[in-house]
């Protein structure tokens, strides 16, 4: 402060001091400015006459100039001179430095230049350089008067003049022209004055650097040090949440610019970093200083702005605050610093402490908020963080002690590299296999190789100028290999217990079978199976050698074995018997094969895969014996064979036969063929001649049909190529009757027992490419004249999950199918239209506006022609005459007197229209003597019962029942007796209580149900109406038509009789609401009840409601809500109101209750008509047409205070526009609605005690739609008994028997309807609709062939579709009679001689046969019981007596069929038949046990309800399993029963009371160690329609609170682990001391690495120690022989580190603490001759490496350079 004040009195003092000068060419005298910097003991300065005006140095003083170069000497100036004091000592200065011209004058360039300096921040008490120097004349008087001058705000023009303003005046001067060097141009920039002039300063604070700050306030940036944060936001702010954070600024950030478009308020919370809170709200416009920032606010009548340049000290949390009922959008615009940066580290030391080496630096990861250094992974997370290259410099270039500067070149002199990381062999994978992979490590260490090439590990930091190698990867991410089991073969048995095979093979990640999995997981690969079929094993009769027939039927098979899907041993052929004659042997290969199914490959596998029955692998053989033929000599024997065959010892013969192929359905058999000796005994088949071996016999065995089992046919291909497809089967009980000719029998599905096999499956479960998808084509804009259809086109992909994604357009191949196109490209019909309306009839008053019809028609390319009138004729025309208003005429003093205004405008109306011509007698309705109806509209409601009321025409009534009603009719210039009523459009009914007395008026008696309706009054022209409604119960008219509403009669009227006063009442008064009986009231209505009723009486009046919806509206407004809600106290005479109010509901009081709003809720069916105006309440749905022309949706609630009204829509909340409003009672009217329209729509009413919310469905009526399919389809070559599904549309061919579904797939809205007919006669009995539409036609027939049609039919219209149906022949006559037998035989329960045990349900039909052949002849005797049964055959019936109550029965078939009537209560028993065989004149006696069903299910008491309140409790009714008797057994007793469906039936339908609610808890807040986790607890009640609220605390008081916070544990935290220390073998610091060292490491309890210890806490890594190793020292050598012979040399020694006591010989580190005697030193200093000899003994090594080209050496080594030069 003092060195400022000096320097600036100083300046003030010369200023006021110095004599004025005379320049170079004698100028006037006049007074000069001299610079702060000019002020020197020594020297003069003169201003030069330049246009720069720069100071020309005129100095003689050579002593102090610095020495000129060349370059200055040749351009004519001298050097520059030393830089003066800087004009400043903080704050930002100026330095100045000076140079003359040696040329008189006429140097090109300047004589002076600048710099800057002090650029260190001044201390805040200083204050501002240049209102110091304004204050410096503060006590210099100014025209004679002393003021306190302040400098002036920025000015562009003269921004380094000294302009100054008095304090507290306005009185500005100039008081220097010039402000000291060194003084901001601005305080906003760091630009200077400069000798007057405004000199660039950059942010580096040099001048003419041109260096700017960027977006993140980095002096010379690029940018990267912050990121752009810009957005929108909106809060949703409710009463119940006024205050919301909607955005959070963090410290640091810049350029913050925050937009508010709404009324809510902007409120900034400022944090800082030690955790003190600011809140402060921008209520007014101008600046504020949050959080030691200060910032800029401008408000205004919508918009709020907020701009501050930053950086911010503090963290902004800005939020919004409830300012009305508009939403209020933010955006806002800031640049965040990142809070991650990297920073670079000061230099590492140097590698070496002389002789030059490098040091190295790094960056580490810092936190800018806090200045803490983290791991690096938190930078890494910024993809602008770019970590910096580390930097290498040299250092310590100074030469060692014992060095004179000279190297001495050797061998190994070579450049000593940088140290490099080195890297270890990977280990080996923690994992061979897996999804995860495994890991792999390996040691990477900074290693460092010295002069002799030998390699030492170094600090890690001198490596760090290339990236560190990664020391752990990811390996083996491939999976494992796996068990892979195919498809299980068939059992290998047709009845009874067998075996099924599979294959399984171990495929690895490629697909290939190879081996590696655990033998432990392999699943098996055989397993029993069960056939439920019962094996029958026949007798075997008579030996099949003595069969003949059986020979002609036998044929010799050879058969070749193959692999199957089984693992199956195949064997290969037999080798030839190894002997020509005699005993041999015979070979073959066995193999384990497979058949892949899916390749149609054979497979070798391992032997063990097809289990202990292995073929033979060898057998004996013989191809006869070998005998020497007797008689014959030894001579012979060379002329022939030597032995020859004798006589078979062997030979065939049949031994059986093998079991049958089959137990069913007629099998095989094979006859069994043995190798045999004489004696008959079996013998190896190989001692047999196999040539002679005789043919395969097959016989026939158990014929009987195979009982019945599912057959199902091949999968047909899939319905779709991806996404999700579906695969269909036909799966069919059938029986099996033969196995060679596949002949089967369809049978009933409840005849096959096992359960069904599926007909349906999955297929292609792929996602599909993305594809085009488009919607139908919306309706035609216009049904003529030109319009336009749009539709929806999206691109979307199918997924395997059968879900669609939505995907943006880039993403489909193709062009983009078009999204709109013409339509109704025809010309419309002519039609009426009014020209534009003339001018009014009168210049002020009401009068008229004609205008002239005009024939108009819309041509089909949409432009609108005007055709000749002619055209039109016979069409509706608009209305040609309206009335109109123009301002008030002027009042005459005969017009002040009281007259009926009345009479006034039909007067004048009169005079104008008289003076068109007159017409005939009688009434003409275009004149202007019209009838005038005096009519009131207003709104009446009777408040209590009154035997009879007297009302007038107009507005609308609310009684009560059995009141007595007069309804006048007040009209003038009409006759009273003309006057006609009507009722809902219809004259009066006749009856007793309605009546019309002679005034016109109407007369109803005792107000009934049949009463509600719209009464008119119709005098000629005029009339009027009044809507009837009844208060109470039964209020509401069944039966009664809808009716019009009375607006379109109004409207009509206009044209013929203008001057109906009750329309001009209607348009200019107030429609207002009189309580009936008059006179003194209780009470009267709440003016929000007033307006209300008035409103709905206006919609209906204005067509935007029905008549009857607004009755039924305002009736139930009156009947629902409680009288505290209706009515206000009125005082009779000052007095208190009574304390009883009117109530028509009876179930209030007159207190107003404040309540939550309750939406009222109606239920309505609304059909779809062709109705313009559609009026729906909320809660139900509605279809809108074409013909729909507005829409008006009611919502009304009641609650207190009243309840706001708000609409979304799918969500998504309303906004007004011309279509789309709605009103204060709540009601939402759509304009022209649109099919975009439709969706749901949900009203909410609220205030501040809740809410209620109700929806509305709005669906766009569509006519129904045929998906017709116009393939022919044939089932032909398909399995019998199949079944067939086609779709609606083509001709479908079918066999007899099939079964076929016809699809009728149908769309529209609403639903449509389908119903079946069939053409030329009905549909078949066997034929059924399906709920889905479907025609289900089973077992078809030849009667079923015909023409059959679907028609689909809603309110918008009908579809229809039709298929020809052919059928063709199936069975064959054969097969026929096999079915028909077939199906009496199983009618028939045959008892047997070993006896049969059934059970029979009562009401079954009951028939036992006797086990005797059909011609039984012979009787059969029947007994029940041991009791013997009359013989009753044919239609007639017996009942046996003593047989308890009595067993009904008859005999069938000759008595070989007993049928039983099972309705009886006693049926079951046993049952026998006896009878004669003839044939073996034996008795035969069979029987069978008839057991009753004698349990069922019975319903019993009903379940405890599921839920005690909400909406999802229910209650079901038991069902038991009990006796006839009702005793309770095991349910398994019923299985075979069906069991009945049980309906649930709600119960407990209330509002649950208030419970706590938690929501899941958090992550702990530690990752590792103690923490805590937290969860949201809040008061919430569901109430009876499932609806979740959420209370406040205090309604859940009752209940403990649950805690919201509890501490936790996470994972152990990494701890810092050491290992054993190592020797103490380090380096030696002293005569008893080194080193010992350990490894420190941040591991987790599981052994992995981290890197998140803390370092505060991390051991010491080394240590010293004691050793005797350190006593040491250093033992010189001898001196070896100079290098030169003269000149200067040098010579070295060898200098060792030994032992003292063992004297050993020791590394160089070891005595690196003590001082080292020198290895080298001079020799040989005297001079040598002028002759080019060596002067080095090294010269042969510098011949060697090629160094002679180097001027040193090329001197030193002159002989030997010389020698290399001649050679050359």
């Amino acid at each position: 402060m003092k060195m400022e004040s000096f320097i600036l009195w100083r300046a003030v003092l010369i200023f006021l001091t110095l004599p004025p000068v005379q320049c170079a060419e004698s100028q006037p005298q006049s007074a000069v400015f001299v610079p702060e910097f000019a002020l020197s003991p020594q020297g003069s300065f003169m201003e030069d006459a330049t246009e720069d005006q720069f100071l020309t140095y005129r100095y003689d003083d050579q002593t102090s100039r610095t020495t000129r170069s060349d370059e200055d000497r040749d351009i004519g100036w001298d050097a520059w001179g030393p830089w003066s004091d800087c004009s400043r000592t903080c704050g930002g200065g100026a330095s100045y430095s000076l140079r003359r011209c040696l040329n008189g004058g006429s140097c090109d360039g300047k004589n002076i230049r600048y710099r800057t300096c002090s650029n260190m921040d001044c201390p805040a008490e200083l204050g501002d350089f240049r209102a110091q120097q304004c204050s410096a004349h503060n006590d210099i008087k100014y025209q004679g008067v002393t003021y306190e001058w302040v400098p002036v705000p920025y000015d562009p023009s003269a921004p380094c003049a000294l302009r100054c303003q008095a304090k507290g005046r306005s009185l500005t001067v100039e008081l220097a022209p010039k402000v000291l060097d060194g003084t901001r141009c601005r305080a906003d920039a760091f630009d200077m004055c400069i000798s007057g002039v405004c000199q660039e300063v950059g942010c580096d604070r040099q001048l003419a650097s041109g260096a700017r700050e960027d977006n993140c306030g980095v002096c010379g940036g690029d940018g990267s040090t912050c990121r752009l944060v810009r957005g929108q936001a909106l809060p949703h702010l409710t009463p119940e949440q006024s205050l919301k954070t909607v955005l959070e600024v963090p410290m640091g950030s810049r350029f913050l610019r925050l937009n508010a478009k709404g009324p809510d308020m902007i409120v900034i919370e400022a944090v800082s970093l030690q955790g003190w809170k600011e809140e402060t709200s921008l209520v007014s416009t101008g600046s504020y200083v949050i959080g030691n920032t200060s910032l800029d606010f401008q408000r205004g009548t919508d918009r709020q702005t907020l701009r501050t340049h930053g950086p911010l000290n503090a963290d902004y949390n800005i939020k919004m605050k409830d300012g009305g009922s508009k939403d209020t959008v933010v955006q806002f615009l800031f640049y965040q610093p990142i809070r991650y940066q990297w920073r670079e580290t000061d230099f590492f030391p140097c590698s070496v402490t002389c002789g030059g080496g490098y040091q190295l630096n790094s960056a580490e990861c810092t936190d800018i908020r806090s200045n803490q250094t983290l791991p690096e992974h938190h930078c890494n997370s910024y993809p602008e963080n770019t970590k910096p290259t580390p930097k290498l410099k040299e250092c310590n270039m100074d030469p060692c002690p014992e060095s004179d500067g000279f190297k001495e070149v050797m061998p190994y002199d070579h450049f000593q590299p940088l140290p490099r990381w080195e890297q270890g062999p990977w280990t080996q994978c923690s994992v061979s296999c897996g999804e995860g992979g495994g890991w792999q490590d390996r040691s990477v260490l900074c290693v460092e190789e010295d002069t002799h090439g030998q390699f030492s590990q170094v600090e890690e930091w001198k490596c760090t100028h290339s990236p560190r190698p990664i020391t752990r990867q990811i390996c083996n991410t491939f999976a494992c290999p796996q068990w892979v089991a195919m498809e299980w073969s068939q059992c290998t048995v047709t009845c009874g217990r067998g075996l099924r095979y599979r294959v399984v093979l171990c495929i690895d990640h490629r697909g290939q079978h190879i081996g590696g999995c655990e033998a432990s997981l392999k699943p098996h690969v055989k397993e029993d199976c069960l056939v439920p079929i019962a094996c029958h094993k026949p007798r075997e009769s008579l030996p099949v050698e003595a069969k003949v027939p059986w020979l002609k039927q036998a044929h010799e098979l050879e058969e070749h074995q193959t692999a199957t899907e089984d693992p199956t041993f195949v064997p290969g052929p037999w080798s030839p018997c190894s002997a020509t004659c005699g005993p041999g042997r015979q070979t073959r290969e066995v193999k384990c094969r497979v058949l892949l199914s899916f390749t149609k490959t054979e497979v070798d596998l391992p032997e063990e895969e097809c289990g202990e029955d292995r073929p033979q692998l060898e057998r004996p053989c013989s191809q006869g014996p070998c005998t020497k033929v007797p008689g014959i000599s030894s001579g012979l024997e060379d002329h022939g064979a030597p032995y020859i065959q004798t006589e078979e010892q062997y030979s065939w013969a049949y031994r059986g036969f093998t079991a049958c192929s089959t137990t069913c359905a007629a099998g095989k058999q094979k006859a069994v063929v043995r190798c045999v000796n004489r004696k008959g005994e079996e013998v190896d088949d190989s001692l047999c001649d196999s040539s002679s071996r005789p043919p395969v016999m097959i016989r026939i065995c158990d014929p009987e049909p195979c009982p019945p089992r599912w057959e199902v046919a091949a999968w047909t291909g899939c319905s779709a190529s991806c996404g999700v497809g579906i695969q269909t089967r036909s799966v069919f009980c059938m029986r099996l009757l033969s196995v060679d000719q596949q002949d089967i029998l369809t049978v009933s599905e409840d005849e096959c027992r096992e359960f069904k096999p599926a007909i349906l499956q999955p297929c292609n479960q792929v996602d599909c490419p993305p594809a085009w998808e488009t919607e139908p084509w919306q309706q035609c804009s216009q049904s003529c004249g030109g319009g336009v259809q749009l539709r929806k086109v999206y691109c979307k992909q199918l997924l395997s999950t059968g879900a669609y994604r939505r995907l943006g357009d880039k993403a489909c191949w193709g062009a983009k199918p078009a999204t709109n196109r013409a339509c109704s490209t025809t010309d419309c019909q002519p039609y009426m239209a009014g020209g534009d309306w003339g001018k009014c009839s009168v210049s002020c008053g009401l009068g008229i506006q004609r205008r002239e019809l005009q024939c108009h028609q819309l041509t089909a390319t949409g432009h609108q022609v005007t055709l000749a009138r002619e055209l039109c004729s016979g069409l509706p025309s608009p209305p040609l005459v309206r009335t109109c208003r123009m301002m008030a005429c002027p009042k005459h003093k005969k017009e002040m007197r009281a007259k009926d205004p009345e009479k006034v405008l039909v007067k004048n109306q009169v005079k104008q229209s008289a003076r068109r011509p007159g017409k005939a007698r009688g009434y003409d309705e275009r004149l202007k003597r019209c009838p005038m109806l005096t009519s009131m509209h207003n709104i009446y409601i009777q408040t209590r019962k009154e035997k009879r009321l007297q009302l007038t025409i107009g507005g609308h009534a609310y009684l009560l029942p059995n009141t007595s009603l007069v309804i006048k009719c007040p009209v003038r210039k009409f006759p009273k007796v003309y006057i006609r009523w009507l009722k809902d459009g219809r004259p009066l009914p006749s009856s007793n209580r309605l009546g019309v007395t002679k005034s016109g008026s109407l007369k109803i008696h005792f107000l009934g149900t049949e009463d509600i309706g719209v009464y008119k009054c119709v005098a000629g022209p005029a009339s009027d109406i009044l809507t009837l409604q009844l208060i109470g119960r039964e209020s509401r008219s069944a039966g009664r038509p809808s009716t019009a509403s009375p607006s379109a009669n109004r409207e009509g009227m206009l044209a013929t009789c203008i001057s109906h006063n009750s329309l001009l009442k209607w348009r200019g008064a107030r429609i207002s609401v009189s309580l009936l009986p008059p006179g003194v009231q209780e009470a009267s209505l709440q003016p929000w009840v007033e307006e209300r009723l008035i409103n709905i009486t206006l919609q209906a009046d204005r067509r935007e409601i029905q008549q009857e919806q607004a009755s039924e509206l305002i009736a139930s407004l009156l009947t629902h809500m409680s009288a505290g809600q209706l009515w206000t106290r009125t005082t009779e005479g000052g007095g208190q109101a009574k304390d009883r109010l009117p109530n028509w509901s009876e179930r209030s009081s007159l207190e107003t209750i404040a309540n939550k709003p309750v939406i009222i809720r109606q239920q309505q069916t609304q059909p779809v008509t062709f109705q313009r105006n559609v009026n729906i309440s909320v809660g139900n749905s509605a279809l809108i047409t074409n013909a729909t022309r507005s829409l008006t949706i009611l919502c009304p609630a009641e609650g207190f205070p009243p309840p706001k009204i708000s609409w979304t829509k799918d969500g998504i909340l309303l906004q007004r526009t011309d279509r789309v409003s709605w009103d204060s009672s709540g009601g939402l009217h759509i304009l022209q609605p649109r099919v975009f329209d439709r969706g749901q729509y949900k009203c909410t009413a609220a205030n501040t005690h809740g809410s209620d919310s109700e929806t509305f469905q709005l669906l766009v009526a569509e006519p129904p739609a045929i998906a017709v399919s116009w393939r022919n389809v044939s089932d032909h070559g398909m399995v019998l008994g199949h079944s067939l599904r086609v779709t609606v549309g083509g001709r479908v061919s079918v066999r007899l028997g099939a079964n076929l579904t016809l699809d009728c797939p149908v769309t529209g809205v609403p639903k449509p309807t389908v119903t079946w007919h069939r053409k030329n006669g009905p549909i078949d009995a066997a034929a059924v609709s399906l709920p889905s539409g479907s025609l289900w036609i089973r077992n078809v027939s030849l009667q079923n062939q015909g023409i059959y049609s679907c028609t689909a039919t809603n309110t918008i219209g009908k579809s229809t579709a039709s298929t020809v149906l052919h059928v063709y022949g199936g069975f064959t006559h054969k097969l026929a009679v096999q079915v028909s037998q077939e199906l009496n035989r199983r009618r028939v329960l045959m008892a047997s001689r070993h006896g049969t045990s059934v059970f029979i349900k009562p009401g079954d039909n009951l028939r036992i046969g006797c086990p005797v052949v059909p011609d039984h002849k012979l009787p059969v005797r029947w007994d029940y019981n041991n009791q013997t049964l009359k013989e009753v055959s044919g239609q007639g019936q017996a009942q046996q007596s003593g047989l308890g109550q009595g067993l009904q029965y008859r005999m069938l078939v000759g008595g070989r069929v007993l049928e039983v009537n099972t309705l009886q209560l006693k049926f079951s028993g046993r049952y026998r038949c006896q009878t004669l065989i003839s044939s073996t004149r034996q008795i035969l006696s069979a029987w069978i046990y008839i057991h009753t069903e004698e349990v069922s299910w019975r319903f019993g008491d009903w379940t405890a309800c599921s839920a005690s309140c909400g909406n999802r409790g229910t209650w079901l009714r038991k069902i038991r399993c009990v006796t006839l008797d009702g005793k309770d057994v095991q349910p398994n007793m019923c299985q075979h029963i069906p069991k009945p469906i049980t309906s649930p039936v709600p119960c407990n339908r209330q509002d649950c009371p208030p419970r706590w609610s938690v929501s899941e808890w958090s992550k702990c807040s530690a990752s590792c160690g103690g923490g805590w986790k937290q969860r949201q607890v809040s008061c919430q009640q569901l109430d009876a329609r499932g609806a979740v609220r959420t209370l406040t605390a205090a309604a859940c008081e009752r209940m403990s609170r649950p805690v919201d916070t509890e501490q936790c544990t996470a994972n152990n935290c990494p701890t810092w682990v050491t290992s054993p220390w190592g020797k103490c073998s380090g380096r030696c610091l002293g005569p008893t001391t080194t080193v010992q060292k350990r490894s420190v490491t941040c591991q987790h309890a599981n052994g992995s690495l981290y890197t998140d210890c803390a370092l505060r806490d991390r051991p010491v890594s080394v240590r010293n120690c004691s050793s005797d190793l350190c006593d040491v020292q250093w033992r010189p050598g001898v001196w070896r022989a100079c290098t030169v012979v003269c000149g200067s040399g040098f010579q070295s020694r060898r200098v060792d580190c030994i032992h003292r006591r063992s004297g050993r010989t020791l590394a160089d580190q070891h005595c690196a603490w003590l001082q080292r005697p020198s290895t080298w030193q001079h020799c040989n200093t005297t001079t040598c001759g002028s002759e080019c000899k060596d002067t080095t003994q090294y010269c042969s090594v510098v011949k060697r490496l090629k160094l002679c080209y180097v001027d040193m050496y090329k001197q030193r080594c002159c002989g030997s350079c010389s020698q290399d030069a001649d050679s050359t």
